[in-house]
């Protein structure tokens, strides 16, 4: 299922729920969802506890099956309908910009390297011509 907000997972879990409890006048499982949603066991999981926590779906438990009951509805529209940011999205984006930091460190502390060793390279030179020229004085 490539759904990018809550409020879309939960409009099409419920719809779910409502045709498979149609189709066959039963509450449906987990695992019905999940199939009809083309999604893993794992993923339905997951929404269905957060629509239970929301107190949009309700579920009962009984001989190694999950059956899902709808509740409220009306709740799905107290979810935002923006793209939801997983905490991987979030994480990624952090270790992004602390690289970017130290990559910024990085170059500048480059460039000061390299500027001390201009300026070092510019002392011993004006330090051989002066005893260059101090040694042709000498010799003369």
């Amino acid at each position: 299922m490539n759904v990018n907000s809550q409020y879309k997972e939960a409009h099409l879990l419920v719809a779910a729920v409502r045709i498979l409890e149609y189709r066959h006048n039963a509450p449906p499982t987990l695992e019905d969802v999940g199939r009809m949603l083309a999604i893993s066991p794992e993923e339905t999981s997951r929404i269905i506890r957060k629509l239970r926590s929301m107190g949009i779906v309700e579920t009962v438990e009984k001989a190694g099956e999950t059956r899902l009951f709808i509740s409220n509805h009306h709740r799905i529209e107290e979810i935002s309908d923006q793209p939801e940011e997983s905490g991987i999205s979030r994480e990624l984006e952090k270790f992004r910009q602390k690289k970017q930091d130290e990559k910024k460190t990085l170059d500048s502390l480059r460039a000061r390297q390299e500027e001390k060793r201009k300026k070092m390279q510019e002392d011993l030179e004006r330090k051989l011509k002066t005893q260059i020229s101090k040694d042709d004085k000498d010799d003369t």
